[in-house]
Parts: C-alpha cells; structure tokens; sequence
C-alpha cells in the first residue's frame, strides 16, 4: 500500500520549491531551448528527485499540450526507460505548454510553461 496522500484526478504543484520530495519527484519540469524557428522542448519527470523506475513503481507515459491540443505522448517501459523525453515542435510565443506525466501508483502529475 502506498504512503502517498490522497490525490486529485490530475496533480498540479504551484510552487515547486516549496514541494515535497514526494511532488518533486512526480510532477514534470519542462524546459524549453530555441532550435532554428522551433523549440526543443524536454520533459523530466523527476528533474530534481528521482522517480523510481521499477517493475512496480514507474512512469508508464507522457503526454505533451500545445494550450489544450495534445501534440505528443511518449509510452514509457519500467526499469528500460528513464522518464526524460525531449521533441522539436512549432509553436507561437504565448503557448501554454503542458506536461502530464501518469505514475502507476501515484496517477496524473502537470505542469505548465509559457513559451
């Protein structure tokens, strides 16, 4: 049985700094770097505490947002994959970017960056 408290249907940490080890290592941290006229866009889950990657705690996927169309997801295995997925994409200055990220145990972790 887990020791996580109970959870919403999709977890949002608004300020990351004053999180638990138990938020850092759920919620997604987007970085975002100019590459010609698009953006490489990177997603860690676990950016500043490790997620563990195990047969029975793990990141199962991530999906990636342009305000609210979804433009990307990524299906993640256990113990072969760390949950860290980087893509170019084309977007305006402006859009909302948003990271959901699903752990087996833990469910549906966001966050958000305006680019």
């Amino acid at each position: 049985m887990s020791d996580a408290p109970i959870l919403g249907p999709v977890n949002h940490v608004a300020d990351l700094s004053a999180a638990s080890d138990f938020e850092k290592k759920h919620t997604p941290h987007l970085t975002v770097e100019a590459s010609d006229d698009k953006m490489v866009v990177t997603v860690t889950v676990g950016h500043e505490v490790s997620h563990p990657n195990q047969p029975d705690h793990y990141i199962g996927w991530i999906e990636l947002y342009a305000n609210d169309a979804g433009i990307a997801r990524f299906d993640l295995s256990p113990v072969a994959t760390d949950p860290v997925v980087s893509i170019v994409v084309a977007v305006d200055a402006g859009t909302v970017l948003r990271a959901v990220a699903h752990c087996n145990l833990h469910g549906l972790w966001a966050a958000e960056l305006t680019v």
